[in-house]
Protein backbone atom coordinates (compact mmCIF):
# COMPACT_ATOMS: atom_id res chain seq x y z
CA UNK A 1 0.00 0.00 0.00
CA UNK A 2 1.59 3.34 -1.33
CA UNK A 3 0.35 6.88 -0.39
CA UNK A 4 -3.01 7.56 -2.95
CA UNK A 5 -4.74 10.98 -2.54
CA UNK A 6 -7.59 9.51 -5.05
CA UNK A 7 -8.24 6.04 -2.71
CA UNK A 8 -7.79 8.78 0.23
CA UNK A 9 -4.82 6.62 1.61
CA UNK A 10 -3.46 9.75 3.36
CA UNK A 11 -2.88 11.14 6.86
CA UNK A 12 -5.31 12.52 8.69
CA UNK A 13 -3.77 15.71 9.00
CA UNK A 14 -4.31 16.00 5.10
CA UNK A 15 -7.94 14.95 5.34
CA UNK A 16 -8.14 17.74 7.88
CA UNK A 17 -5.75 20.32 5.58
CA UNK A 18 -7.83 19.34 2.67
CA UNK A 19 -11.17 20.11 3.87
CA UNK A 20 -9.57 23.30 4.91
CA UNK A 21 -8.66 24.17 1.24
CA UNK A 22 -12.16 23.02 0.28
CA UNK A 23 -13.44 26.11 2.47
CA UNK A 24 -11.02 28.57 1.06
CA UNK A 25 -12.06 28.22 -2.38
CA UNK A 26 -15.92 28.25 -1.80
CA UNK A 27 -15.74 30.98 0.38
CA UNK A 28 -13.34 33.00 -2.36
CA UNK A 29 -15.79 31.88 -5.07
CA UNK A 30 -19.11 32.34 -2.94
CA UNK A 31 -18.27 35.91 -1.64
CA UNK A 32 -17.80 36.77 -5.14
CA UNK A 33 -20.94 35.88 -6.04
CA UNK A 34 -23.44 37.11 -3.55
CA UNK A 35 -21.39 40.52 -2.66
CA UNK A 36 -21.58 41.13 -6.63
CA UNK A 37 -25.86 40.56 -6.30
CA UNK A 38 -25.79 42.34 -2.61
CA UNK A 39 -23.76 45.38 -3.98
CA UNK A 40 -26.20 45.60 -7.34
CA UNK A 41 -29.36 45.75 -5.19
CA UNK A 42 -27.72 48.37 -2.87
CA UNK A 43 -26.56 50.67 -5.64
CA UNK A 44 -30.28 49.97 -7.69
CA UNK A 45 -31.90 50.96 -4.73
CA UNK A 46 -30.24 53.75 -3.41
CA UNK A 47 -30.42 55.33 -7.35
CA UNK A 48 -34.16 54.52 -7.24
CA UNK A 49 -34.68 56.06 -3.57
CA UNK A 50 -32.73 59.27 -4.81
CA UNK A 51 -35.05 59.43 -8.27
CA UNK A 52 -37.91 59.38 -5.93
CA UNK A 53 -36.79 63.34 -4.53
CA UNK A 54 -35.02 64.45 -6.64
CA UNK A 55 -34.86 68.17 -7.25
CA UNK A 56 -33.53 69.78 -9.81
CA UNK A 57 -32.57 73.17 -8.09
CA UNK A 58 -31.46 71.26 -5.14
CA UNK A 59 -29.12 68.42 -6.13
CA UNK A 60 -26.25 67.96 -8.83
CA UNK A 61 -27.85 64.51 -9.73
CA UNK A 62 -24.97 62.43 -8.90
CA UNK A 63 -26.05 61.97 -4.28
CA UNK A 64 -27.33 58.56 -4.88
CA UNK A 65 -23.30 57.95 -4.55
CA UNK A 66 -23.81 59.35 -0.88
CA UNK A 67 -26.62 57.26 -0.37
CA UNK A 68 -25.07 54.14 -1.26
CA UNK A 69 -21.79 54.51 0.42
CA UNK A 70 -24.25 54.88 3.35
CA UNK A 71 -26.03 51.85 2.96
CA UNK A 72 -22.79 49.68 3.25
CA UNK A 73 -20.76 51.66 5.82
CA UNK A 74 -18.00 52.78 3.57
CA UNK A 75 -17.20 49.63 2.55
CA UNK A 76 -17.05 49.71 -1.61
CA UNK A 77 -16.96 46.48 -3.81
CA UNK A 78 -13.13 46.69 -4.03
CA UNK A 79 -12.16 47.54 -0.50
CA UNK A 80 -14.69 44.18 0.37
CA UNK A 81 -12.86 42.04 -2.39
CA UNK A 82 -10.10 42.91 -1.28
CA UNK A 83 -10.23 41.84 2.52
CA UNK A 84 -12.42 38.74 1.33
CA UNK A 85 -9.23 37.53 -0.56
CA UNK A 86 -6.54 38.93 2.34
CA UNK A 87 -8.20 36.53 4.26
CA UNK A 88 -7.79 33.69 2.24
CA UNK A 89 -4.80 34.27 1.86
CA UNK A 90 -3.97 34.43 5.07
CA UNK A 91 -5.65 31.21 6.59
CA UNK A 92 -4.55 29.11 3.56
CA UNK A 93 -1.03 30.18 5.00
CA UNK A 94 -2.25 29.27 8.52
CA UNK A 95 -3.75 26.31 7.35
CA UNK A 96 -0.52 25.24 5.83
CA UNK A 97 1.40 25.49 9.00
CA UNK A 98 -1.02 23.53 11.07
CA UNK A 99 -0.68 20.86 8.48
CA UNK A 100 2.99 20.75 9.01
CA UNK A 101 2.61 20.46 12.74
CA UNK A 102 -0.22 17.82 12.58
CA UNK A 103 1.45 15.77 9.80
CA UNK A 104 4.74 15.60 12.14
CA UNK A 105 2.55 14.61 15.47
CA UNK A 106 0.58 11.75 13.55
CA UNK A 107 4.09 10.41 11.89
CA UNK A 108 5.66 10.65 15.09
CA UNK A 109 3.17 9.43 17.56
CA UNK A 110 2.54 10.47 21.41
CA UNK A 111 4.51 7.78 23.41
CA UNK A 112 7.52 5.63 23.46
CA UNK A 113 8.87 2.86 25.21
CA UNK A 114 12.37 2.77 26.49
CA UNK A 115 14.07 1.45 29.14
CA UNK A 116 10.98 0.05 29.89
CA UNK A 117 9.79 3.27 30.94
CA UNK A 118 7.01 4.83 29.44
CA UNK A 119 7.96 8.59 27.77
CA UNK A 120 6.04 11.08 25.61
CA UNK A 121 6.92 12.49 22.06
CA UNK A 122 6.44 16.12 21.18
CA UNK A 123 7.29 18.65 18.75
CA UNK A 124 9.89 21.10 20.53
CA UNK A 125 7.90 24.52 20.77
CA UNK A 126 9.27 27.89 22.27
CA UNK A 127 8.81 28.69 26.13
CA UNK A 128 4.77 29.73 26.11
CA UNK A 129 3.87 28.04 23.12
CA UNK A 130 2.36 25.00 22.43
CA UNK A 131 3.36 24.93 18.77
CA UNK A 132 6.64 24.73 17.32
CA UNK A 133 8.39 27.36 15.30
CA UNK A 134 8.81 27.75 11.60
CA UNK A 135 12.74 26.23 11.35
CA UNK A 136 11.90 23.50 13.60
CA UNK A 137 9.11 22.43 11.09
CA UNK A 138 11.23 22.46 8.13
CA UNK A 139 14.26 21.06 9.93
CA UNK A 140 11.82 17.96 11.00
CA UNK A 141 10.25 17.44 7.67
CA UNK A 142 13.38 17.65 6.07
CA UNK A 143 14.76 15.15 7.95
CA UNK A 144 11.30 13.02 7.21
CA UNK A 145 12.61 13.52 3.48
CA UNK A 146 10.55 16.65 2.32
CA UNK A 147 11.56 20.31 1.27
CA UNK A 148 8.89 22.33 2.91
CA UNK A 149 10.11 25.96 2.78
CA UNK A 150 10.20 26.65 -0.94
CA UNK A 151 10.19 29.74 -2.91
CA UNK A 152 6.64 30.03 -3.51
CA UNK A 153 5.96 28.76 0.42
CA UNK A 154 8.48 31.89 1.11
CA UNK A 155 6.57 34.50 -0.88
CA UNK A 156 3.56 33.28 0.27
CA UNK A 157 4.40 33.70 4.41
CA UNK A 158 5.96 36.84 3.20
CA UNK A 159 2.83 38.09 2.12
CA UNK A 160 1.03 36.49 5.34
CA UNK A 161 3.14 38.67 7.52
CA UNK A 162 2.21 41.75 5.16
CA UNK A 163 -1.02 41.71 5.43
CA UNK A 164 -0.96 40.66 8.92
CA UNK A 165 1.10 43.26 10.31
CA UNK A 166 0.49 45.57 8.09
CA UNK A 167 -2.62 45.14 6.44
CA UNK A 168 -0.93 44.80 3.26
CA UNK A 169 0.56 48.37 2.75
CA UNK A 170 3.38 48.76 1.26
CA UNK A 171 5.89 50.82 3.10
CA UNK A 172 8.80 51.49 1.14
CA UNK A 173 10.56 50.29 -2.25
CA UNK A 174 11.80 47.40 -1.81
CA UNK A 175 8.22 46.20 -0.29
CA UNK A 176 7.17 47.43 -3.63
CA UNK A 177 9.53 45.31 -5.74
CA UNK A 178 8.95 42.37 -3.49
CA UNK A 179 5.32 42.32 -3.42
CA UNK A 180 4.10 43.64 -6.58
CA UNK A 181 2.31 41.77 -8.93
CA UNK A 182 2.22 42.61 -12.39
CA UNK A 183 -0.81 40.28 -13.00
CA UNK A 184 -2.73 41.82 -9.80
CA UNK A 185 -2.11 45.63 -11.67
CA UNK A 186 -3.61 44.96 -14.94
CA UNK A 187 -6.79 46.42 -15.07
CA UNK A 188 -6.93 47.88 -11.50
CA UNK A 189 -7.30 51.88 -11.83
CA UNK A 190 -4.49 54.15 -10.83
CA UNK A 191 -4.82 54.12 -6.80
CA UNK A 192 -5.41 50.24 -6.89
CA UNK A 193 -1.76 49.16 -8.15
CA UNK A 194 1.13 48.63 -6.32
CA UNK A 195 2.53 52.13 -4.64
CA UNK A 196 4.15 53.07 -1.74
CA UNK A 197 1.34 53.65 0.55
CA UNK A 198 -1.11 51.63 -1.40
CA UNK A 199 -2.34 48.25 -0.53
CA UNK A 200 -0.54 45.07 -2.09
CA UNK A 201 -3.01 44.53 -4.95
CA UNK A 202 -4.31 40.26 -4.69
CA UNK A 203 -6.75 39.65 -7.13
CA UNK A 204 -8.55 35.99 -7.67
CA UNK A 205 -6.13 34.83 -9.60
CA UNK A 206 -3.39 35.60 -7.42
CA UNK A 207 -4.32 33.81 -4.58
CA UNK A 208 -5.46 31.08 -6.63
CA UNK A 209 -1.64 30.31 -7.13
CA UNK A 210 -0.69 30.80 -4.01
CA UNK A 211 -2.91 28.02 -2.48
CA UNK A 212 -2.26 26.15 -5.86
CA UNK A 213 1.59 25.93 -4.30
CA UNK A 214 0.93 25.38 -1.05
CA UNK A 215 -1.36 22.40 -1.51
CA UNK A 216 1.54 20.98 -4.11
CA UNK A 217 4.18 21.20 -1.10
CA UNK A 218 1.37 19.47 0.93
CA UNK A 219 0.84 16.66 -1.68
CA UNK A 220 4.63 16.34 -1.34
CA UNK A 221 5.44 16.45 2.45
CA UNK A 222 2.31 14.25 2.96
CA UNK A 223 3.81 10.94 1.36
CA UNK A 224 6.96 10.47 3.66
CA UNK A 225 4.68 11.68 6.54
CA UNK A 226 1.53 9.26 6.25
CA UNK A 227 4.41 6.00 5.51
CA UNK A 228 6.34 7.07 8.60
CA UNK A 229 2.80 6.31 10.30
CA UNK A 230 0.75 3.71 8.36
CA UNK A 231 3.33 1.68 6.63
CA UNK A 232 5.41 -0.91 6.92
CA UNK A 233 8.43 0.23 5.22
CA UNK A 234 8.03 3.83 6.45
CA UNK A 235 7.69 2.57 10.70
CA UNK A 236 11.21 0.20 9.87
CA UNK A 237 12.61 4.34 9.37
CA UNK A 238 10.97 5.06 12.33
CA UNK A 239 13.77 4.88 15.01
CA UNK A 240 16.04 6.38 12.36
CA UNK A 241 14.11 9.02 11.99
CA UNK A 242 13.43 9.86 15.70
CA UNK A 243 17.12 9.45 16.69
CA UNK A 244 17.82 12.82 13.78
CA UNK A 245 14.91 14.63 14.81
CA UNK A 246 16.42 14.71 18.14
CA UNK A 247 19.49 15.63 17.29
CA UNK A 248 18.08 18.40 15.71
CA UNK A 249 16.32 19.24 18.99
CA UNK A 250 13.03 19.30 17.08
CA UNK A 251 11.43 16.51 19.19
CA UNK A 252 11.74 16.42 23.52
CA UNK A 253 11.08 13.12 24.95
CA UNK A 254 10.53 13.28 28.53
CA UNK A 255 9.58 10.38 31.05
CA UNK A 256 5.97 9.81 31.97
Amino acid sequence: MTWNEDSGTVSRAFDDWKWNDRENRAFLRLSAQWSDKAYQQTWDEAEESFAARFDPDRHYGDEHLDVFEDAVDGLWPHSYTWITEASVVKNAVTAFEVYLEKALQEALGSSLTMESKKHTIRLAAPPKFESPGWKTLVTAHKVLGTEVETDEVTRARELRHLLTHQNGELRSEDALARFRDLDADRGQDEIHRARIGGKVPLGVPRVLTILDSLAAVIRTADAPAWAMCWSPAGRERWSEVMTKLYEQKCIVVEAV
